[in-house]
């Protein structure tokens, strides 16, 4: 491969100062819009969400470090190995960070893809070490004038990539005389990525001091609160103990959510070791009501047999999942095919076109909320509670398929031995007019499958599910008011009325012989109370055992 067609299929680092310095847009490849249309184009923008890093709770910060990073992701157009890592855990954390030990790490394009879809805001790393590093800082902190030509240009190239901030991580010894000028720069680079209309997310990581000392605090103290205080959060070195944490809590004040205690998964003299225990130090730092940073949790993949990676992963999420953040979507529309961005071929309707395995997450598609998780959740009011795989109880899962789709590589996979529910998306989309779905899904079971939606009364926390038959070419259907005047009222919709308000012209030619079926619903309220009511829940519930693949839903 050439070095011309090399550089144009491939994501790469900027390996030094001089780099960065004459790096370019590469104008006659692809622009920055072109980028945005190959990754976004195949399932919509993230828009749908609400950037979730600005709730007042903790956060769970990712940090994904796995073999020097740019491996089969960095092949823009994708790869043939479908096993390459992959993440689907988008719906349970709040801010992702690509990082390697390159100077500055751009995240790949289809992982900011995959993030902007989830509404996961995605940073890239900045890092400088040894001798070398302790140069190149002498170099871009020297003056407050070479700060600024330094900002200029990563400014440019966070816009150019479309990421939304970056990592600094600093870990080499500094001159005392020019740490002023890194906290110039820590809050110039914030207020030029934001007037630039960015993100602009900055954190920082825990290493050196405000005398310019690489001493790692594991903590948050006079020695490093300066950087904490220019920038949105620091990322806490993962040495600690338990009363660091509470000295930190105290330090931050009002600033709580905007300290990332550190876990490195890898348990490098890490609390609690790591690995499947790292739950353990979820328990403490939540304890403290602080903010936590999952480092390398491509442990998974690096340390175990590749064919138990995805069970792996569900397992270690699974453990996480109760001091994790739940969010979905916000507005309309929403569209997914659940393709996790992998498969053993690729489907259009239903029908297989291609054989060949690939792997691509810029061509992910929305991931139900639990992605993270499987298993049958209970919704009790405005919360759910889970039971995990494997308790004494033998309750259902939901996973990713990549043997068979309707559109892409995979869909998602439902399967219980009892009455279960399995949850899409958890929302807080305003019912401001008459809402269309659609589910298309595959299913051999005789038991009923019912789309299960939750609306609430603003105002209330008391949440009302309708239900929807989901039977091939149903009748026609339409559900009674019950006693509460603004109950939403469901209808069936004849297939070929909706066809063209659906997606284009996806389902228009949806064969008899693929297997799968669609069922069409349209809710409607009372007019009083439209503007009063939220779609909280959307949900697939089986009265009974069941095996079903939800090859598409949408909602507009």
């Amino acid at each position: 491969m050439s070095e011309e067609v090399c550089e144009k299929s491939l994501s790469v680092p900027i390996r030094s100062l001089e780099e960065l310095k004459t790096w370019k847009p590469l104008i006659n490849h692809r622009t920055r819009s072109q980028f945005g249309q190959q990754c976004f184009t195949a399932t919509g923008s993230g828009e749908i969400f609400r950037e979730q890093s600005t709730k007042n709770v903790p956060k769970t910060l990712v940090c994904h470090d796995m073999k020097g990073g740019y491996l089969e992701d960095s092949f823009i157009e994708g790869c043939s190995n479908a096993e390459a890592y992959s993440f689907i855990q988008w719906g349970i954390i709040d801010i992702f960070v690509y990082f390697s030990h390159h100077f500055i790490t751009i995240p790949p394009p289809c992982w900011i893809h995959a993030a902007h879809l989830h509404g996961v805001p995605i940073l890239g790393t900045i890092i400088t070490e040894w001798d070398e590093g302790t140069a190149t800082c002498r170099k871009i902190f020297s003056s407050k004038n070479a700060v600024n030509e330094f900002v200029n240009s990563l400014t440019e190239l966070t816009l150019y990539h479309n990421c939304d901030g970056w990592l600094i991580n600093i870990e080499n010894s500094l001159e005392e005389s020019l740490v002023d000028n890194v906290l110039y720069f820590l809050r110039r680079l914030k207020q030029e990525l934001v007037f630039a209309g960015n993100c602009g997310k900055i954190i920082w990581y825990d290493s050196v001091t405000r005398d310019g000392k690489l001493d790692w605090q594991n903590g948050l103290n006079a020695k490093n609160k300066d950087f904490f205080d220019s920038c949105d959060g620091i990322f806490l070195n993962y040495v600690w103990k338990p009363v660091d944490l509470a000295n930190s809590a105290i330090m931050a004040k009002e600033r709580i959510f905007d300290v990332f205690v550190g876990i490195d998964v890898f348990g490098r003299n890490c609390f609690g070791g790591g690995g499947f225990n790292t739950d353990a130090a979820f328990s403490v730092i939540r304890q403290y009501n602080l903010s936590a940073a999952v480092f390398a949790p491509g442990w998974i993949y690096e340390c175990h047999p590749i064919e138990q990676f995805k069970e792996l992963s569900f397992q270690f999420w699974s453990l996480l999942f109760p001091y994790m953040n739940l969010h979905g979507p916000n507005s309309l529309p929403i569209r997914t095919s659940f393709c996790p961005g992998y498969g053993q071929g690729k489907y259009e309707n239903g029908q297989l076109v291609d054989n060949k395995p690939w792997h691509n997450m810029s061509l992910q598609q929305l991931q139900p909320c639990l992605a993270a998780v499987r298993g049958l959740f209970e919704i009790k009011g405005n919360t759910c509670d889970i039971f995990k795989c494997g308790s004494k109880n033998n309750f259902g899962k939901q996973d990713a398929c990549d043997t068979d789709a309707f559109n892409g590589g995979g869909c998602l996979n439902i399967q219980s031995s009892t009455d279960a529910v399995f949850p899409l998306f958890f929302c807080e989309i305003p019912v401001i007019r008459p809402m269309t779905l659609a589910v298309v899904l595959k299913t051999s079971s005789k038991q009923s499958l019912l789309l299960k939606l939750g609306f609430m009364l603003s105002n209330t926390f008391d949440i009302t599910s309708i239900s929807c038959p989901l039977v091939p070419r149903m009748d026609k259907f339409c559900s009674a008011a019950d006693d509460h005047q603004w109950t939403p009222i469901v209808s069936s919709l004849e297939f070929d009325s909706c066809c063209s308000f659906l997606d284009g012209s996806l389902f228009c030619s949806l064969p008899n012989s693929s297997g799968w079926d669609i069922s069409l619903f349209q809710i409607r309220l009372n007019e009083q109370v439209v503007n009063s009511v939220q779609l909280k829940s959307i949900c697939i519930e089986s009265q009974g055992g069941t095996h079903c693949k939800i090859g598409y839903f949408c909602c507009f």
